[in-house]
């Protein structure tokens, strides 16, 4: 006899969770038809229970690290209306605390932190925290996969780690590929400063939306979200059982993007640079594969809502570097957060009977000191840079207004230009993060 059910899943966090679990669910002797909403959890279900019972469908699930729960239909209506009612209300308010935030944000100096942390190499430190908290998401989703593919080997103990290997080279590999490919991408935009401004902010701004919904389920909110190509991830699945799935499942899976990963996607797009979009892929995949060598103990102790609370950290991050990116991309218009504190060291200048003026800073791993400098109109200035500590993108430094790039190097630099009007004129690292300023009169 047909039966049809309806329920809700807990745990469920993307698209690759939905295929996941209609995957294992049609391959049921006597299931019909499965539909999941990877965003609530409900489910619809049709099945044969001459063939298969509700305690085998439920019991397949929960092997999955999932929880399926039974509701009335009533209150299913009734749950749907009221989130529709709470959410209006807390669009508004969610809108006044973000801009309450940022206010008292900026007011203790907190945008200063955000400069430090994308100094040098602690972005990356900071990118691999995420993959850390992005693995338990792994867990989740492709622990059945990782189970299925172990048992190949493991009557022959001196092999059974190497799936393990197999499959986390295939997602390091691929994850660093994709990188390359997106940061030469935006390398292409990143010709014209308009428009890698352009993608920039956009890419930060998609990267902040992901990472809100990572912290809150709302739909308009996952419809920002790519959606894993469905023949893929049926590949995927169908595989798990081969000897060859370790390494295929591993490579592709980049093309599988749940949150976390689109996010380090968009960061590896707006870098601009292969070789940097090819270095943050391979630092997150190295976080996230961390986990995925030693899931079975982390798969038996947490369940997956106890990983849903844990990725809203890693959306926390993902909104700290979204505001870097986007900063970044404000700077190309003269626009910036202020992430750069001004410095109350005075500028050496000196002035050589009229010819020249010249003046002197330091460059730290805190930034430019002084970085607000006054200067006179139409007379040349020599400018030396003292860099006494070195790191990232402060490796470079730009003039925009005079069209001057110059890497640096630890030492005395010197740069020379005239400026011809009166106002600011502002200067950069190469990613265009720590700013600094000449104030001509």
């Amino acid at each position: 006899m047909i039966r049809k059910i309806h329920f809700i899943i807990e745990g469920t966090h993307c698209q690759s969770c939905k295929t996941l679990l209609e995957s294992e669910l049609n391959i049921l002797s006597g299931i019909n038809k499965v539909a999941i909403n990877y965003i609530n959890g409900q489910t619809y279900l049709e099945y044969d229970d001459l063939k298969v019972s509700e305690k085998q469908i439920f019991a397949k699930i929960e092997k999955l690290n999932y929880k399926p729960q039974m509701f009335k239909d009533a209150a299913k209506v009734n749950t749907k209306s009221s989130n529709s009612f709470i959410l209006g209300l807390l669009i508004p308010f969610g809108i006044i605390f973000v801009i309450g935030m940022y206010l008292i944000f900026r007011q203790i100096g907190g945008f200063e932190l955000l400069s430090k942390l994308n100094q040098g190499n602690i972005g990356y430190g900071l990118i691999f925290i995420i993959g850390l908290l992005a693995g338990l998401h792994c867990l989740g989703m492709c622990g059945s996969i990782v189970v299925s593919y172990s048992t190949l080997c493991s009557d022959d103990n001196k092999k059974s780690l190497w799936p393990h290997w197999q499959y986390n080279i295939g997602r390091i590999a691929s994850y660093t590929l994709i990188g390359a490919i997106l940061g030469g991408f935006g390398a292409f935009f990143g010709i014209n400063p308009i428009f890698n401004g352009v993608l920039t902010v956009l890419a930060g701004i998609l990267m902040l939306f992901l990472g809100l919904s990572l912290i809150f389920k709302w739909s308009i909110l996952e419809k920002l979200k790519l959606q894993t190509p469905q023949f893929i991830a049926k590949y995927i699945f169908n595989k798990k059982n081969t000897k060859t799935a370790p390494l295929i499942i591993g490579l592709l899976n980049g093309f599988m993007p749940c949150g976390p990963l689109q996010a380090m996607q968009l960061y590896a797009l707006a870098s601009g640079n292969a070789l940097k979009g090819a270095l943050s892929l391979f630092i997150f995949a190295l976080g996230t594969s961390i986990l995925m060598f030693s899931f079975g103990a982390f798969l038996s102790l947490i369940s997956q809502r106890q990983i849903k609370n844990i990725l809203k950290f890693s959306g926390a991050l993902v909104i700290v570097l979204s505001l870097l990116m986007i900063n970044r991309g404000l700077a190309n218009f003269g626009l910036t957060l202020n992430l750069s504190p001004t410095s109350s060291q005075q500028p050496i200048i000196t002035q050589n009977n009229g010819q020249f003026q010249e003046v002197k800073m330091d460059l730290t791993y805190y930034g430019y000191e002084p970085n607000v400098i006054p200067i006179k109109k139409d007379l040349p200035v020599r400018w030396i840079i003292n860099v006494k500590q070195l790191s990232g993108c402060a490796s470079k430094i730009l003039l925009p207004d005079y069209n001057i790039s110059k890497n640096l190097s630890v030492g005395e630099n010197i740069i020379e230009f005239t400026p011809t009007k009166v106002g600011e004129i502002k200067f950069s690292c190469g990613m265009r993060m720590i700013w600094g300023k000449f104030i001509v009169s």
